[in-house]
């Protein structure tokens, strides 16, 4: 493809170490793998009002809004799957809903040390399951 002269071509943004981004079509990466304790980013590039739906046991599902940025830390090693919503929806252009997971390694080093929270730490709120 060629540019148009003074017309500059961005490369896509890729997630930096420890970040998922929420885009309108998708999600980068689509499963993210960290260790326990380790701060997770979800960046909203969508331009859209999204919220992240933390899923649990079948009674259990926690809703964050994420105007720009959440931090998340999960504490249980294990996969953590949860579901991105769009709140405003424009029909046919974007996935009402965007699915992945956080895959969660045992820490090194951390072996006898109990978290605070069992499960994960949003903005600093604990969700238990």
């Amino acid at each position: 493809m060629a540019a148009l002269p003074g017309l500059l071509m961005l490369a896509p943004l890729a997630a930096e170490a420890g970040e998922i981004l929420i885009e309108a079509r998708g999600l980068t990466p689509v499963v993210l793998t960290v260790q326990s304790e380790e701060a997770v980013k979800f960046v909203n590039r969508s331009g859209r009002k999204v919220h992240v739906d933390f899923l649990g046991p079948a009674d259990e599902h926690h809703l964050v809004p994420v105007p720009s940025r959440i931090v998340a830390v999960f504490h249980r090693p294990g996969r953590h799957p949860y579901i991105v919503q769009h709140i405003v929806h424009l029909e046919g252009r974007c996935p009402s809903e965007l699915r992945g997971a956080v895959d969660v390694e045992e820490a090194r080093g951390l072996g006898d040390e109990l978290p605070v929270c069992g499960t994960v730490t949003v903005e600093g709120v604990c969700f238990e399951r």
